[in-house]
C-alpha cells in the first residue's frame, strides 16, 4: 500500500494529467472506485464540493441513478466557478435530471428536520488539497450533519476539515463513519488519533497503471514483508558467516551509547562486533557484554585499520571534539565497508557535506527531526518524507528520519514502517536501531532491505516489550530483539 502526502498526492495527479488522462476520465475511474461502497444503500444524499472531490461525488450520482439508487445531490455556491472537471459532470447531472439542490438557509432547516430520511450521506465536499477549516455554509452543513444525523457517513478520499499530513481535524470537521481513500492513503492517516474522524479506512486504487513511485509516494512497511526478507539462519553457519562488525562510538563523557549500540549489534545476530571506544567503556565490557570485542579509541584510524569489516558504524555517543572530527573523517576517508552514521557523527558530517562525495558504498543516516534539520541546514521541514527523498538522492545515501512510522528513503524507494510505538520515546532508542542496521549490512542484506528490515525489527520488539510496559528501556528492547526475529522467521512457514 502505498502513502502520500499532500504534495505528492497533488504531483500524483499532476503526473497523470501530464501523461494522457484527463480530469474527466480520472474522475470517471474515481466513480468506479467508490461504487461498489454504494450500491447497496436505497436513499443516498451527496455532499458536493466545488472541486475534483466534489466531481467525484457527481459521476458517483450519476452511476448510482443508472442502478436505481434514488439520490440527491446538495451543492453549495455558484456552479459557474467550479472546477472544469466538476462542471463537466455537474452538467451531466442536470441533463439526467437528477434531483440538485443548492444549500440555503432553507435547506439547512430542511435537513435538521429530514436528514435521517436519508440512509447515506457521501462527504465529497474537499478533497486532500484543503488547508483550512471549512466557513460559511460549509461548517453550517457540517455541523448540522454532525448534530442531527444518525446514520452512515461516508467520506470520499478524506473526511472534509481533516488535515491530509497531520491527521488532525480543523476547527470543523466532518466526522465519518468510514473513508474510502483513492489511489493512495493520505499520510494523516498513520496518526492513529485520524480514526476518530476517518472511521474504517479502505484504501481503492484507481483501474491504471499509476504512478506511485514516479511521483514520490511511498510503501508502507509491514510485517508480511519483513517476514518475507528475514534470512533463516544456516545449518553449517559460524560467526564469520554473519559479518565482522566495527562500531566506533562512546568517549568519556558518553560511556552508555556505545553499550547500547554494540548490544543491538549483537542481538540482531551480528557474528563478532568490536567497539572502538574510550577506555574506561571497554574495560566494561567483559562484564556488561562478554560476547564484544573492545578496541581503546585511536586518534587516527587508516585503511589497515579498516581491513576484514562486513560493517562498520560511527556516532553514539562520540562526542564532539577535534580527535572526533577527525575519526569521522577517517572513516569516510579510509573505509569502504558500509556505513551507518549517527548523533554525533551527523552532526560533525553537517559541517563537511563533501565527505560525501565520490562514495562508492552504502551510507546509511540516522537521524531525527532535530539532527535532519542540521544536516539539510534548513530551520522548517514543510514535508520531510520529500526532503528526505531530495536529500538521500543528491548525496547517494539512505535517510533513516526516526519517528512515528519511521521514514526510510534512498531517493527512489521510500517507505514508512509499521511497527513502534510512544512508549519508545527514550533516550538510548537510536543508538541501539543503529547497531541493528549495522548488523543487518554486515550479514550481507542488500542495504535498503538491511536498512527497512532493522528497524521494522527494533520497532516490534519495542511493541513486545510495551505490551507490559509503560515505557520502554532501550536495553529491554535489545533483550527481545531475538524474540522478534524469531516470530518474524516462523511466520511463514512455506518462505523456505
Amino acid at each position: 500500500m502505498f502513502v502520500g502526502s499532500q504534495q505528492q498526492l497533488k504531483n500524483y495527479d499532476a503526473y497523470l494529467l501530464a501523461h494522457g488522462y484527463t480530469i474527466e476520465q480520472l474522475i470517471d475511474y474515481a466513480s468506479d472506485c467508490l461504487l461498489p461502497h454504494f450500491k447497496d444503500y436505497h436513499n443516498v444524499a451527496i455532499m458536493v464540493g466545488p472541486g475534483n472531490n466534489g466531481a467525484d461525488g457527481l459521476s458517483l450520482a450519476l452511476k448510482l441513478s443508472q442502478d436505481h439508487v434514488k439520490v440527491t445531490i446538495f451543492y453549495i455556491g455558484d456552479p459557474d466557478r467550479f472546477s472544469p472537471g466538476n462542471q463537466h459532470y455537474f452538467q451531466m447531472c442536470e441533463d439526467a435530471n437528477l434531483e440538485m439542490i443548492l444549500v440555503d438557509d432553507d435547506v439547512i432547516t430542511m435537513l435538521s428536520e429530514r436528514i435521517n430520511d436519508y440512509d447515506v450521506i457521501a462527504d465529497s465536499f474537499f478533497g486532500f488539497g484543503l488547508n483550512s477549516a471549512p466557513r460559511g455554509m460549509y461548517k453550517t452543513v457540517i455541523d448540522t450533519i454532525n448534530t442531527y444525523y444518525l446514520n452512515e457517513i461516508i467520506a470520499i478520499d478524506i473526511p472534509t476539515g481533516l488535515d491530509c499530513n497531520s491527521g488532525k481535524p480543523y476547527a470543523s470537521v466532518l466526522f465519518a463513519s468510514q473513508t474510502i481513500c483513492l489511489s493512495a492513503l493520505k499520510q494523516g492517516f498513520l496518526n492513529p488519533e485520524s480514526r476518530m474522524v476517518t472511521g474504517i479506512v479502505k484504501v481503492e486504487e484507481l483501474a491504471i497503471d499509476n504512478p506511485f513511485m514516479e511521483a514520490g509516494l511511498y510503501e508502507i512497511y509491514e510485517q508480511l514483508q519483513a517476514s518475507k526478507e528475514l534470512k533463516d539462519r544456516k545449518f553449517d553457519g559460524y560467526k564469520q558467516s554473519y559479518g565482522v562488525d566495527l562500531i566506533i562510538a562512546g568517549s568519556k563523557q558518553y560511556r552508555g551509547a556505545p553499550i547500547l549500540c554494540a548490544k543491538g549489534a549483537a542481538y540482531s545476530g551480528a557474528g563478532i562486533v568490536k567497539l572502538m571506544s574510550d577506555e574506561s567503556v571497554i574495560e566494561r565490557l567483559p562484564e556488561i557484554l562478554p560476547e564484544l570485542i573492545g578496541l581503546n579509541r585511536l586518534e587516527h584510524l587508516s585503511k589497515e585499520d579498516f581491513m576484514g569489516y562486513q560493517a562498520i558504524a560511527i556516532g553514539p555517543g562520540l562526542s564532539l571534539a577535534a580527535s572526533s572530527k577527525q575519526l569521522v573523517a577517517d572513516v569516510l576517508k579510509n573505509s569502504t565497508a558500509p556505513l551507518v552514521m549517527d548523533a554525533d557523527a551527523l552532526t560533525i558530517l553537517s559541517e563537511h557535506l563533501e565527505y560525501l562525495e565520490n562514495q562508492d558504498r552504502a551510507i546509511v543516516l540516522t537521524p531525527h527531526l532535530g539532527e535532519y534539520k542540521r544536516l539539510c541546514h534548513e530551520d522548517t521541514i514543510e514535508d520531510p518524507m520529500m526532503s528526505i527523498q531530495s536529500f538521500a538522492k543528491k548525496y547517494h545515501v539512505i535517510v533513516v528520519l526516526k519517528g512515528p512510522y519511521t521514514m526510510v528513503s534512498d531517493g527512489v524507494n521510500s517507505y514508512r514502517i509499521a511497527s513502534g510505538n510512544p512508549a519508545m520515546a527514550v533516550g538510548g532508542m537510536g543508538d541501539t536501531l543503529t547497531g541493528m542496521i549495522t548488523a543487518m549490512l554486515g550479514q550481507g542484506y542488500e542495504p535498503l532491505t538491511a536498512v527497512r528490515l532493522a528497524v521494522f525489527i527494533h520497532g516490534m520488539a519495542g511493541d513486545l516489550v510495551a505490551r507490559n510496559a509503560y515505557t520502554v528501556m532501550p536495553e529491554k528492547l535489545s533483550e527481545n530483539i531475538p524474540s522478534a526475529m524469531y516470530i518474524l522467521n516462523n511466520q511463514l512457514q512455506d518462505k523456505r
